[in-house]
């Protein structure tokens, strides 16, 4: 685990490749609203960097994960600023690690976190992926937004969060932040069926240079399909060997 001093302790794996003892260039991986660091595509993420020679380091923002993986806190007080406390949280811990070349770290962050990595704005972050990832989230009454329930909006899983969550996001300006983003990759699947292929054009048509925008023909959000996530991942591996 790694602790912060406001976000709590987050479980995390750190994934080393097998090569010779250097100094490693390191992917930091950031999953989505309801994502883990163990679901989907994330094992497979750091197995295929690791084979590339980067270390990774994934984990469980707060309130995420489960059994003896789940990370400090409650999912239902999910914001867009608590995660990237934690995310900075995860910073802090790779540059205490003397194994960890800090003037080379990347980061892939997918939906939401992608949004953590672009918002989260760090000197220390030479190069940015994000996959599926918006540039805003549906305020209540568009289309796509959870039912609100009492308090609480209810997702499909039955997850439920507060309307903090709403009126913190509305404090960031993604498109704003974009410009000032290092080397931005940004990947989408055209099928994409929670974030529209839109976001990533917008998204790329603010950023500053360089940058790139890959949409993954049939691709859906969580790239469940493992030859749209094998091409991400190299195209991925790609950037990060040209702009680490």
């Amino acid at each position: 685990i790694f602790c912060g001093s406001h976000s709590g302790c987050c479980s995390r794996d750190l994934v080393l490749y097998t090569g010779k003892l250097m100094l490693l260039t390191l992917l930091s991986a950031l999953h989505g609203l309801e994502g883990g660091k163990d679901k989907g595509k994330w094992p497979l993420v750091a197995s295929k960097f690791a084979e590339a020679g980067y270390a990774s380091l994934r984990f469980n923002f707060r309130g995420c994960g489960r059994g003896g993986e789940k990370s400090e806190g409650k999912f239902e007080d999910t914001t867009l600023s608590a995660r990237i406390r934690d995310y900075k949280s995860s910073l802090n811990f790779l540059q205490s690690l003397k194994w960890i070349d800090v003037d080379r770290i990347g980061v892939i962050g997918s939906s939401l976190g992608g949004m953590v990595a672009i918002s989260g704005r760090d000197e220390r972050v030479k190069t940015i992926v994000t996959m599926s990832s918006p540039y805003k989230v549906p305020r209540y009454g568009e289309p796509r937004i959870p039912e609100k329930r009492g308090d609480y909006y209810i997702l499909p899983s039955g997850r439920r969060f507060k309307e903090d969550f709403y009126e913190d996001i509305r404090g960031y300006d993604l498109l704003e932040d974009v410009k000032e983003a290092p080397p931005l990759l940004i990947i989408h699947g055209t099928s994409d069926e929670i974030v529209p292929p839109e976001h990533a054009q917008t998204l790329y048509d603010h950023a500053g240079k360089p940058k790139r925008v890959e949409m993954i023909k049939g691709a859906d959000h969580a790239f469940s399909e493992s030859r749209h996530l094998e091409k991400a991942l190299q195209i991925s591996i790609d950037w990060f060997e040209r702009y680490l």
